[in-house]
């Protein structure tokens, strides 16, 4: 009984030191490292690319732009951190959408039903270098292509 209560308590504390632990703010205007970066497919076109983030959690707010033979890309969306599935149709093309903390990083999970079967697309956020660099790490698989892409911005 004496080992079990000593366990309690020892889960009841790590419990409280993790969910006290400061978690990240990933707002800022980030510029892409294409040099630090590693892309795969068809992003290793991407020639250069800028990241806005306004994050006051729960609210998570992205605006990108990549440049491919000097042509902008832009893409943007809102969504909150708590893990919340989000459906959406674009175009007539459905997806479901959720980010959510693990530990200090934020896990975006994208599942976009296409014509040939369900794409998805999976990015881990985190903040590098004392909140200097962003890392963005995206796996990209089912119906689609599967590749793997090291995305490293800098804080402008």
């Amino acid at each position: 009984m004496r080992t079990v209560l000593l366990l309690l308590c020892a889960l009841i504390s790590a419990s409280v030191f993790v969910s006290g632990r400061q978690r990240p703010d990933f707002s800022g205007e980030w510029t892409l490292d294409r040099l630090t970066s590693s892309l795969q497919g068809e992003m290793s076109a991407v020639e250069s690319g800028t990241v806005r983030i306004q994050h006051r959690d729960p609210s998570f707010a992205f605006t990108r732009t990549f440049v491919i033979k000097t042509q902008p890309i832009d893409t943007s969306f809102e969504i909150q951190t708590d893990g919340r599935e989000l459906a959406n149709v674009n175009r007539g093309i459905a997806s479901k959408s959720r980010m959510e903390w693990q530990g200090s990083s934020l896990l975006l999970t994208v599942l976009i039903e296409g014509p040939r079967g369900t794409v998805s697309n999976v990015v881990r956020y985190e903040m590098l270098d004392g909140g200097r660099t962003l890392r963005a790490v995206e796996d990209v698989g089912g119906a689609a292509p599967s590749h793997h892409n090291v995305w490293m911005f800098s804080r402008r």
